[in-house]
């Protein structure tokens, strides 16, 4: 699997007054302008025998947009750290998935780093947070075996419960940060009054926004969309099926982060095993274009290392 299957998104955000390097949990080295754009991209590299290089510095990358190559203003080692938040879809059109939901957030701890923090929550009707950032793993197995013992939620307020989300639950924590969501994608929001554009429903919009302030990268790992469809539950076609899909993208895409499609539930576990490891041994890289910024136009970057195979997170990204 190519690097998060290639789908991950490039974070543009406009900063506050705070240097790119706090942003992206490193120690500051230097200050950025007000309101400068950064674009990211998260990397992987492999040697020629298929095997990790993970002690490579900023020298040994080159960042090209559009052929022209970029300066880099932000660079994350490998060993930067991760604070994950994994965040399960507790209603009751995945109430057939709860019990690969526990096996799969204990598969994510056991490939946990020790420089790594986790937090765990669940949302139906609201978001319920399970554990803590600093929660010892007794704690975290415990709320690992509640999960799937509560009884269903009623609805499926996904837009509230991220806007929460990356607003709140990673207000204190330093390093780089993911949320990582298991769901079929189907808000309350998704009636037949607001089915259709995503800007046209001010759930989700005001949810869109807040995602792109926060540069919380966002991962969907979706169930049972017009992509991979199941028979073994819920309805998977129709307008509302492709318009959840399509928001997930746009919320990955917004924040840096991407959709996985499994195509059956089983694949859950194996899904998050390759994010885990994948996070595990990645660089994030981060740079100002030096093209004048028109809204809506896309360009595509490439990551270069010198007699190395790069999977990078994204290929291309477009100015918000």
């Amino acid at each position: 699997m190519r690097f998060v299957n290639a789908l991950l998104a490039a974070a543009i955000a406009g900063l506050g007054i705070a240097s790119a390097s706090a942003v992206l949990g490193q120690e500051p080295a230097y200050q950025l302008r007000v309101d400068v754009p950064l674009v990211s991209v998260d990397v992987r590299v492999n040697d020629s025998r298929g095997q990790p290089l993970t002690s490579l510095t900023e020298k040994d990358f080159i960042v090209v947009e559009d052929g022209a190559e970029q300066q880099i203003q932000a660079f994350s080692s490998v060993e930067t750290p991760y604070n994950i938040l994994l965040l399960f879809d507790r209603s009751g059109s995945t109430q057939d998935q709860w019990s690969f939901m526990q096996r799969a957030a204990s598969r994510f701890m056991m490939n946990l780093r020790k420089q790594d923090s986790l937090a765990l929550g669940a949302f139906d009707d609201g978001l319920t947070m399970l554990s803590a950032w600093n929660d010892p793993p007794r704690e975290l197995e415990k709320a690992l075996e509640e999960l799937p013992k509560r009884g269903p939620g009623g609805g499926t307020n996904l837009y509230q419960s991220l806007d929460r989300a990356t607003q709140r639950e990673f207000r204190n924590t330093t390093g780089r940060r993911a949320l990582i969501v298991l769901t079929d994608g189907r808000d309350l929001s998704l009636d037949s009054r607001r089915r259709g554009s995503g800007a046209a429903d001010p759930v989700f919009a005001r949810t869109y926004a807040t995602a792109q302030r926060a540069r919380v990268p966002i991962y969907f790992v979706a169930l049972n969309t017009d992509k991979n469809p199941s028979g073994s539950y819920g309805f998977s076609s129709g307008a509302i099926v492709v318009e959840a899909r399509t928001r997930m993208e746009s919320l990955a895409n917004v924040t840096g982060g991407g959709v996985f499609f499994p195509k059956s539930i089983r694949d859950i576990v194996s899904v998050y095993d390759q994010i885990s490891r994948d996070l595990s041994s990645s660089y994030t890289l981060a740079y100002i274009s030096s093209k004048l910024a028109v809204q809506g136009q896309s360009h595509r970057i490439e990551v270069r290392v010198h007699d190395a195979k790069v999977n990078q997170s994204r290929e291309t990204y477009t100015t918000p």
